[in-house]
């Protein structure tokens, strides 16, 4: 019988920590740090044509984290250069906003919620 092991969200300790909840491996951990630890070393804007100095292992997963990274809202390209935004904790509280009203619809008895 195989054996299943339980894992938990991380506690947000350091900001590294919130890297574990958008990404499903630690090689998608570890690059997503490299691009958001070279872009903070470059006061916050690193331009996209100089895009080689985040890629960690391949181009390809620099491509899948980059993405990503700019769809939850942590990162932008504005006017041809990468910057770290704060789109991510608005997405978070609205998604937190609505998350509560889901709760709050189906505590009052709202069984036509579906996902």
């Amino acid at each position: 019988m195989a054996k299943i092991d339980l894992i938990r969200r991380p506690s947000l300790i350091s900001p590294r920590h919130l890297l574990r909840y958008v990404f499903f491996t630690e090689m998608q951990v570890e690059q997503a740090s490299k691009i958001l630890n070279t872009i903070m070393s470059n006061d916050g804007v690193v331009k996209d044509s100089d895009w080689q100095v985040f890629v960690l292992s391949s181009r390809g997963l620099y491509v899948k984290v980059m993405r990503k990274l700019r769809d939850v809202g942590l990162v932008e390209k504005r006017i041809g250069e990468f910057r770290i935004v704060e789109d991510f904790s608005k997405a978070m509280s609205k998604l937190a906003d609505y998350w509560s009203q889901i709760v709050k619809s189906y505590g009052e008895g709202d069984r036509s919620i579906e996902f």
